[in-house]
């Protein structure tokens, strides 16, 4: 610790003693610049003094200090100078300093050299833009010997490994830093020419980056990703670029179902050549495959699908750069999605199931392409539908998908279809609420009854809003349904909870005809699905002879009483109230007799609070101190009965909990 802190001083010291002397005048006039390099220099000799001085046991002090030192003195000297130089210098000294850290060795003095250099090196790369000139010409550039600084930077980085001994991945860092600042000294010169020339200029680099890639020894590939991915930037944000204009030029067409058959892109004026945008894709194609060997070997199957689906996407999205039918574009997607399908027949396991996948995708893409011409849509949905039939019976994750695209490609096809050949809008839907609920019924799967579920309710939805008669069309698409969704209960055992939802729909539906009809009865509305449920409770009951019947027909005898009994608030003395006492009596005979605790339970409160409701008119006629003497003769009964009327409710609960 001694040592370490008497270095430090003594190389402040040094640094005050630079200083006195300029001071003094021994250096004559000198700027703070030449003053910064002087000092440098003397400190950073002092410093590699104390490190030879100290060679058994390097100090850590000096280490740190001298490449910070000469990194000074490089950039003191680099001031008043318009070439780079004094950097290139710099960074030459600093590699010898590592070649002693290794020497000691001294990791403190290779870390600190590593750093320094790769400050300095950084310097070189705009110094060697600003010493090429702009606009940058061929003939200055090589002729005029402009470029060197970007040599120098290439050399000095491949350098790094064999000047300073250090460790392997030093090395392949340098390497990986040589050629990409080699590909770019030999680009500079097009960078700023024309775009396409540009772009064709770094593809070509990308290119052969990639040819590297493949062919380099195992042990020399890693270094070729920093290169390959620096030169790829140009490519891709020129791929990405023409893909959005491609993008636009579709999206502009129209609106759906507005455009003729014949209808042509709305081609735009392009960033670059559109022809750039096939090579771009496969070199980025060919880019990803080569990296992930270096991770697992690829087969060639994946590099041909990968290599296949670049370049059939790149021609697809090239055309709409083009002015050319939409027709084209469009076939030219569901052609591709056919003849992947046929392909995957071929192909065993994964790759066949990616690209039936991708098939059923690119056809879904064409699908959203063609909207703006009904029958283009059309045509390319029932292509569609024919794909994910096909598909459909299989096991797989394929049979999955296809199931569940099924739907959504028959709903818009009969939708197209329908505005293709003229059909109003509100007798769209039945057909296809029809043939998608024979299919989930036909084949129940759970992914292909959810996205039928969910085309039907879009179908129905649109067909509704279009309709002339709303509540009529209403009415129907919900009978449809409900009739379907209850026959999937009924033929289908492990669906019999689809029954509840089946009998929502066509009270429902029952509901919005009535309401149309402009029925205001509320028993027209209730009593129907109060009947289903004690139809379903009393069959129920039968198929059990444990079951409750407070479970089973409460809810219809509750429903089939309650609604009538809030009707007649309004008009207590009518015909509606004295039906619902005798059906209320009936009810409580009927349990009684059938030992039934439900209708008995349902039919006395209800019967009670009709009972309380017929009576409420009358109170306001009783005397107050009549109805406080018999409230008090009353309560006085029950007081002194109370033991006896307590043994008599247990008795009446025990009875009706006896009932079934």
């Amino acid at each position: 610790m001694a040592a370490e802190s008497l270095s430090v001083v003594g190389l402040g010291l040094l640094t005050l003693d630079v200083i006195g002397v300029r001071h003094a005048g021994w250096l004559g006039q000198v700027t703070d610049a030449r003053l910064l390099a002087v000092t440098g220099a003397v400190v950073g000799t002092g410093a590699l003094a104390m490190l030879v001085a100290t060679a058994r046991r390097p100090l850590v002090a000096p280490a740190l200090i001298a490449p910070l030192a000469v990194l000074a003195a490089g950039v003191g000297a680099q001031v008043h100078v318009g070439s780079p130089l004094p950097m290139v210098l710099t960074v030459v000294v600093l590699l010898g300093l590592g070649r002693v850290g290794t020497t000691l060795p001294s990791v403190s003095l290779q870390v600190t050299t590593l750093a320094t250099a790769a400050l300095a090196w950084l310097y070189l790369i705009p110094a060697g833009i600003d010493q090429a000139g702009d606009p940058i010409t061929f003939a200055h550039y090589v002729g005029d010997l402009a470029g060197w600084p970007f040599v120098a930077a290439t050399v000095l980085a491949a350098a790094v490994g064999p000047a300073t001994g250090m460790r392997r991945p030093v090395a392949l860092t340098g390497y990986a830093l040589a050629g990409l600042a080699g590909s770019y000294a030999v680009l500079l010169p097009v960078l700023d020419n024309d775009r396409t020339a540009m772009v064709s200029a770094v593809l070509v680099a990308s290119a052969l980056w990639v040819v590297a890639l493949m062919v380099a020894p195992r042990s020399l590939r890693p270094p070729t990703l920093l290169p390959l991915v620096g030169t790829l930037v140009v490519p891709a944000v020129a791929a990405l670029q023409l893909l959005g204009d491609a993008f636009l030029s579709l999206t502009s067409v129209g609106s759906p179902f507005t455009q003729p058959f014949d209808v042509r892109v709305a081609a735009g004026t392009a960033w670059v050549s559109p022809l750039l945008l096939v090579p771009a894709l496969l070199t980025l194609a060919a880019a990803s495959c080569a990296a992930l060997s270096l991770v697992q070997p690829l087969r060639r199957e994946a590099w041909s699908l990968t290599l296949g689906s670049a370049a059939a996407f790149g021609v697809v999205a090239t055309l709409p750069l083009y002015d050319v039918p939409l027709a084209v574009v469009v076939g030219l997607l569901v052609f591709a999605a056919a003849g992947g399908l046929v392909l995957a027949e071929r192909l065993p396991g994964a790759s066949a199931d990616l690209i039936r996948l991708l098939a059923l995708a690119l056809t879904g893409g064409a699908a959203l392409i063609a909207l703006p011409s009904d029958r283009m849509t059309t045509v390319v949905l029932a292509v569609a539908c024919t794909m994910a039939g096909s598909l459909m019976a299989r096991s797989d994750v394929t049979g999955v998908v296809a199931r569940a695209c099924f739907p959504v490609a028959f709903a818009g096809l009969v939708w197209a279809g329908g505005s293709a050949f003229g059909v109003d809008a509100q007798y769209r839907a039945v057909p296809v609420l029809l043939v998608l609920g024979a299919l989930a019924i036909w084949r129940p799967r759970l992914e292909l009854e959810v996205s039928s579920a969910l085309a039907g309710i879009v179908v129905s939805a649109a067909a509704i809003g279009l309709a002339r008669d709303v509540d009529l069309s209403l009415a129907v698409h919900l009978t449809v349904a409900g009739a379907l969704v209850t026959a999937s209960s009924i033929i289908n055992p492990g669906r019999r909870v689809l029954a509840w939802p089946g009998g929502l729909l066509l009270a429902a539906a029952t509901w919005v005809r009535l309401y149309d009809l402009g029925v205001e009865v509320p028993e027209a509305y209730t009593l129907p699905s109060a009947l289903a449920l004690v139809a379903v409770g009393g069959w129920r009951l039968r198929q059990d002879e444990r079951s409750a019947t407070l479970t089973f027909l409460a809810p219809g005898l509750a429903l089939a009483t309650v609604p009538s009994l809030l009707a007649t608030l309004d008009d207590p003395a009518s015909l509606r109230a004295l039906l619902l006492g005798i059906a209320c009596l009936g009810l409580v005979l009927g349990g009684v007799v059938g030992r039934r605790s439900a209708p008995l339970v349902v039919g006395a409160i209800v019967g009670s609070l009709l009972v309380l409701l017929e009576l409420a008119p009358y109170a306001a006629y009783v005397p107050t101190w009549l109805t406080i003497g018999v409230s008090g003769a009353v309560l006085l009964g029950v007081g002194i009965t109370w033991e006896s009327r307590m043994r008599d409710l247990h008795r009446a609960t025990r009875y009706v909990a006896a009932l079934r």
